[in-house]
């Protein structure tokens, strides 16, 4: 079997297997520490609670790291979410990102299919109205909120890109597609009727007949160039280096349910070292942004949104889908540190910020700020594969509760 040596394990550190195996008074010999080439490591998380806008639920995380080539190939990081909910809600996410031998080609995807219900708040940057705390868990909402407009929908989302790198550089170039498919669309709160006593128009159903969408089903199907360049030492907890990509996405119109449009793209990520000691003291900074082009427009439950990122990360503090926008840049700094000295405690402290714009509000001309904590459970120290659990506090007196596996970015 072929190995690499292993920048990722530290003298004296410990996972949760190695807690485990002490508890038990394992006293077989410890497997070897190196990354393996060929082998896949995973960790699980079971998932089960309860909350108010999903019911029951119970489903599960699967985290999946394997390196396929010898170094320098990067360790390459999958994640399989399920759940099943009993409002009758059936969510399965797949994500990757694979390096194959020697970093020649870099794969990325994001594979969705939704039995979904989740509240919108129409377009741009729009204060709600909670006069108390106000608590989600997972960016799943709890309690009802004069601002919210209630949906039910389902989605098929397929995005996969492949890029290959120029010669020995850091930048690679290639294509992707990106398709979404939002169909059975229920706008709970919209009456049309005139005179109603509930007669209300959502947001969701006047931006649709404004720009001559079907507000019951609709679909976006882009074609993806993408230029980006990866220094990242490990993708799923990253100690060093950058990461940022530039994509143009053109939209083709196939049947009656979907538009021609062009968007930008952007992502870009640094992590800043400040410990010649630890490598686990890391300054965390992300920045993202979705712009349309020529004045275009996309399906309003395409348009860009907190929370619908590849890792839904983006916006902890605020329920997913809180903020939305014709266009959207949201920005956030993390700091991250270990706890316990043997590594298997880390916490983190963040702030973000973002900002949409609708029909008459520009970007930055209003800003929603979040922040907050969290603390870190390491899994598999050759992974670098943590449990996450982080509390964010929203600028509408939100609070959140998340539990991933994996760092928010």
């Amino acid at each position: 079997m072929l190995t690499c040596k292993n920048s990722n394990a530290q003298v004296g550190q410990k996972d949760f297997s190695d807690v485990v195996s002490e508890w038990k008074k394992d006293t077989l010999p410890k497997p070897n520490t190196d990354l393996l080439v060929g082998k896949t490591y995973y960790s699980l998380l079971p998932v089960i609670g309860y909350a108010p806008a999903n019911g029951f639920l119970i489903g599960g995380a699967i985290s999946l790291s394997r390196r396929f080539g010898q170094s320098p190939t990067n360790l390459s990081s999958g994640m399989l979410n399920f759940q099943v909910t009993t409002k009758n809600q059936f969510i399965v996410n797949a994500r990757s990102k694979i390096y194959m031998p020697g970093n020649k080609w870099f794969f990325q995807g994001d594979w969705r299919l939704m039995l979904f219900t989740q509240p919108t708040y129409g377009l741009g940057i729009n204060n709600s109205e909670f006069n108390k705390m106000h608590i989600y868990v997972n960016n799943l909402d709890q309690e009802e909120d004069s601002l919210a407009e209630p949906m039910n929908f389902k989605l098929i989302r397929f995005y996969e890109e492949g890029t290959r790198k120029l010669g020995e550089s850091h930048i690679y170039a290639g294509l992707g597609i990106m398709i979404d498919q939002h169909f059975g669309i229920e706008d709970l709160r919209l009456d049309t009727i005139v005179g109603s006593p509930t007669y209300y128009i959502t947001n969701h159903y006047k931006y649709s007949d404004t720009n001559s969408y079907n507000p019951v089903q609709y679909g976006n199907n882009g074609i993806k160039f993408t230029l980006l360049t990866d220094t990242r030492d490990n993708i799923s907890n990253c100690y060093k280096g950058y990461y940022a990509s530039i994509s143009l996405v053109t939209n083709v119109k196939i049947g009656n349910n979907s538009k021609s449009s062009m968007q930008f793209m952007y992502d870009a990520r640094y992590y800043l070292g400040i410990s010649s000691r630890n490598p686990r003291h890391v300054l965390a900074f992300w920045s993202y942004g979705s712009f349309m082009l020529n004045n275009n427009k996309v399906p309003y439950l395409a348009l860009p949104s907190i929370g619908w990122d590849t890792y839904n990360r983006s916006g902890r503090g605020f329920i997913q889908g809180r903020f939305r926008g014709l266009n959207m840049v949201y920005n956030e700094a993390e700091y991250r540190f270990p706890i316990s000295k043997n590594g298997l405690f880390g916490g983190v402290i963040y702030v973000n910020a973002t900002t949409a714009s609708n029909y008459t509000k520009k970007l930055f001309d209003k800003t929603a700020f979040g922040r907050g904590a969290g603390v870190r459970l390491q899994l598999d120290k050759r992974a670098r594969t943590n449990l996450t659990v982080d509390i964010g506090l929203g600028a509408d007196r939100a609070t959140a509760i998340y539990f991933n596996l994996q760092e928010a970015f």
